[in-house]
């Protein structure tokens, strides 16, 4: 009996360990780890603005979170906009936002207000990708990291024609499927489907051309696909598998 309790206790700490949050931008879509948003007319708000929000997956519990600013590629953060919360412009690579003690807090089953945006005003040479990885994290009453944090990358590409910004050339014919997976393939993309734990149940490299991929190994749930091209370019969409 005291083993049963103390597996009990165990597998309650793993669960409450667990990340309790997803990222989605403006317009509703997932974001997951490793999706690289792609933007091309800096000058421009309404082009290069990332709008995000953070949702609260616990039915229970206020979470608290935190975004690091990791790295940049081509630029300092000095012509960065970081809103969460409060804005910051002008960020400090390794610096966390909201800094020091604060948080942003988040209640059961709540989705950060809007006007949280990341927003790049830094040109660059005008040829090469300027980038910004930043990464999400849950933090514990004493400021503690905890969960499974969420890293995503903002891209400035002075390359790209307007057309080409944040697009992919993929189809899926059902967002409801049973066996198979219709897709349209327009260009060569990786596949990689989660489940809505954040967990990888399957993975693919499509060529261009219909596509039915089985997902006959799949539970019924909802699933997240996510698209991504040798560019950087990333697409998320939900399925249900029934």
């Amino acid at each position: 009996m005291k083993k049963n309790l103390l597996l009990l206790c165990m597998l309650f700490v793993a669960i409450t360990m667990n990340a309790q949050f997803t990222v989605e931008d403006g317009d509703g879509n997932p974001i997951v780890d490793g999706d690289i948003a792609v933007f091309n007319i800096a000058a421009d708000f309404s082009e290069s603005s990332l709008d995000f929000f953070v949702n609260n997956t616990s039915a229970t519990d206020d979470i608290n979170m935190k975004i690091e600013f990791v790295s940049a590629l081509n630029a300092d953060g000095s012509k960065m906009e970081l809103c969460f919360g409060l804005c910051y412009t002008g960020i400090i690579i390794g610096q966390v936002y909201p800094p020091g003690s604060d948080v942003v807090t988040i209640a059961p089953g709540g989705q950060t207000l809007p006007g949280n945006h990341m927003y790049n005003f830094e040109l660059g040479d005008g040829v090469n990708p300027v980038e910004y990885v930043f990464r999400f994290y849950q933090v514990d009453g004493g400021g503690n990291e905890i969960g499974t944090p969420l890293s995503m990358t903002y891209r400035y590409d002075p390359t790209l024609s307007v057309n080409d910004v944040n697009k992919l050339d993929v189809a899926v014919k059902s967002t409801v499927v049973t066996s198979e997976l219709e897709l349209s393939i327009n260009e060569d993309v990786d596949l990689v489907i989660y489940d809505l734990q954040g967990r990888v149940v399957q993975q693919e490299k499509l060529s261009v051309g219909q596509q039915s991929i089985s997902v006959s190994n799949l539970r019924s749930q909802m699933y997240l696909l996510h698209f991504s091209n040798d560019r950087g370019i990333s697409e998320t969409t939900k399925i249900v598998v029934k």
